[in-house]
């Protein structure tokens, strides 16, 4: 059952990445960025459209905020329109970055204490492996050296740092190295896994290098004693987390039921020219308009006459999907090894081949 719309969220991408991330469910792409002054107009005629209809309304900066030029001026100013923050906190807390634009702006210091500013405690990056299969896997030349000293520049500035560290076939012979330089620079928060399938071109080549059962086994209780209490169960239990294992469990009319991460709320992007489209980050269905040449409350109400659709249907378009068993029948690999993160991942990844097998039988 659909719920109807209390919030409206506006995904802006406000700067664009130079890393290319395999694994991001954003797609980020290094594709500029948007005017300080467009930023702040849209922000408050869209939170004025919200508040006239008795609407929410919540927006968040992507793909990288650190590479926009006024970055230190957004952290307040987004503040100050998010639906989600109270008592004083920050929707950046923590703050996610690559940590490469950091690394490149001379006015890093700036940025860090105007994150500071407004609440932010901690960084949160993310590692690939070290070196050059980091760098790979972000697709960017000195991204892992980058992400280093923009942890160090983080410490300087008074923040602590997480991140996640994301495994691959590649990364995993470099286990060791990884570790020590994750128990070096991190001192809040370190999370160990395999990243989630989406069905994009990035995660199908990212797919290659899923590490497997036999793989992961003998490492699994050191990695279970090096990540965090949170993370602990991605490396217990392994066998229950194969395609085969969820192949079973679909098969077996086990399947849990997934909830909707966001009830109420129409998920909207706003692009760098003021494009609005239903998605989210990097995912753009329907076109709404423009802002600037349509206008604020022709675009927004087009966007909510149109409705709000689940994260499914804006990855693989409208209409009912196949029950997990009819997938797993159909689509899944009754002896598959590799480990996902859970089932969400494995469900895409079979959408994704009942998609990629329905468009290959309708070519003439």
């Amino acid at each position: 059952m659909i719920t109807p719309v209390e919030m409206l969220y506006l995904c802006m991408e406000v700067a664009g990445c130079p890393t290319v991330c395999r694994h991001c469910w954003a797609q980020g792409t290094g594709y500029g960025m948007m005017p300080l002054a467009d930023i702040e107009w849209v922000l408050a005629e869209a939170h004025r459209f919200c508040d006239d209809r008795g609407l929410g309304f919540d927006a968040y900066p992507m793909h990288e905020l650190a590479a926009h030029p006024d970055a230190a001026r957004l952290f307040g100013l987004f503040n100050s329109h998010s639906g989600t923050v109270e008592g004083g906190g920050t929707m950046f807390e923590p703050w996610t970055t690559t940590g490469v634009p950091l690394a490149l702006r001379e006015d890093w210091r700036g940025v860090l204490e105007a994150a500071a500013g407004t609440g932010t405690l901690h960084l949160w990056v993310a590692f690939h492996g070290t070196g050059e299969v980091h760098d790979r896997q972000a697709n960017h030349r000195g991204a892992f050296a980058g992400t280093c000293r923009a942890i160090e520049r983080a410490h300087a500035a008074g923040l602590n740092v997480g991140c996640n560290v994301f495994l691959t076939a590649a990364s995993l012979p470099q286990l060791t190295e990884l570790t020590g330089t994750v128990g070096r620079l991190v001192d809040a928060g370190k999370c160990f896994e395999t990243a989630s399938y989406l069905p994009t071109p990035r995660s199908r080549r990212n797919e290659r290098l899923r590490l497997t059962l036999p793989e992961l086994e003998p490492v699994a209780d050191r990695l279970a004693g090096l990540a965090d209490p949170v993370n602990v169960c991605q490396w217990t239990s392994l066998e229950t987390r194969t395609e085969a294992a969820y192949v079973r469990q679909a098969l077996a009319g086990d399947w849990p039921a997934i909830p909707d991460p966001a009830p109420g709320e129409l998920a909207l992007v706003c692009r760098p020219g003021l494009d609005v489209y239903s998605g989210l980050a990097g995912l753009y269905r329907v076109r709404h308009g423009n802002l600037r040449t349509d206008g604020i409350a022709a675009v927004l109400g087009r966007a909510l006459a149109h409705g709000r659709e689940r994260d499914d249907a804006l990855w693989f378009g409208p209409g009912p999907l196949p029950a997990p068993d009819e997938l797993a029948a159909r689509y899944g690999d009754a002896a598959g090894l590799g480990v996902h993160p859970g089932p969400e991942s494995v469900r895409y990844l079979w959408l994704d081949r009942a998609n990629r097998q329905s468009k290959v039988s309708e070519k003439p």
